[in-house]
């Protein structure tokens, strides 16, 4: 049996589940981590593997940590893998993964939940106001032509996960901006200063 074997998976209602066995330091047993992942979790484990991702490749790795509803998962630049605690109770068990490991894991997840944006009620909108968003000159200087068609790519996923996510807040001002054809243009700003500010943060170098 596999040391580790990690588990993700989605539900139709947006939510999911993580699921990592694994044998624990100096014990003859089996231990599991697993948590139930709300819509609101699972979108935001994807949108920080996703900025983890671009700032290892493109940017400069820093550590960074997602608390989520009993889960925490903190990212180790040094070791290149992912520190996993899941607090029940008084309880605690913590395991590590690799973050290549995981992020194949996460694919899924990934394309599942960007389908449930583009679907969605906004989804063509939001997606005709990110197609000719650029990102910052300061902010690609040190990238090739093809590294920064698929940062774009990238970046715009990201904005498309947060965007859809203000849209989807109950009484949320955006999403009126987004039914409305008179506040586009504020609508289009709110796009553009978004990826503007993502690729600013995820492709920073500290050389």
């Amino acid at each position: 049996m596999a040391s580790k074997i990690l588990i993700l998976s989605t539900r139709d209602d947006g939510s999911g589940r993580i699921s990592l066995t694994h044998k624990a330091e100096g014990a003859s047993g089996i231990s599991r981590i697993s948590a139930d992942l709300s819509r609101d979790d699972l979108l935001q484990l994807v949108l920080f593997c996703e900025g983890c991702d671009l700032r290892r490749i493109y940017g400069s790795p820093a550590p960074a940590e997602l608390t989520l509803d009993g889960l925490s998962v903190a990212y180790d630049p040094r070791q290149d893998e992912l520190l996993l605690s899941r607090q029940v109770g008084f309880s605690k068990k913590s395991a590590r993964v690799g973050y290549a490991a995981f992020l194949a894991e996460m694919a899924g997840v990934v394309e599942t939940v960007i389908d449930q944006a583009e679907t969605s009620k906004h989804g063509l909108t939001l997606k005709t106001l990110l197609k000719d968003t650029e990102l910052p000159d300061a902010a690609v200087t040190h990238l090739s032509a093809d590294q920064i068609a698929e940062v774009r790519h990238r970046l715009h996923e990201m904005a498309l996960l947060m965007l859809y996510d203000r849209a989807m807040e109950k009484g949320a001002r955006f999403a009126k901006l987004l039914r409305t054809k008179k506040f586009r243009p504020e609508a289009q700003a709110c796009a553009d200063d978004l990826v503007a500010a993502l690729a600013q943060s995820l492709l920073a170098r500290g050389d």
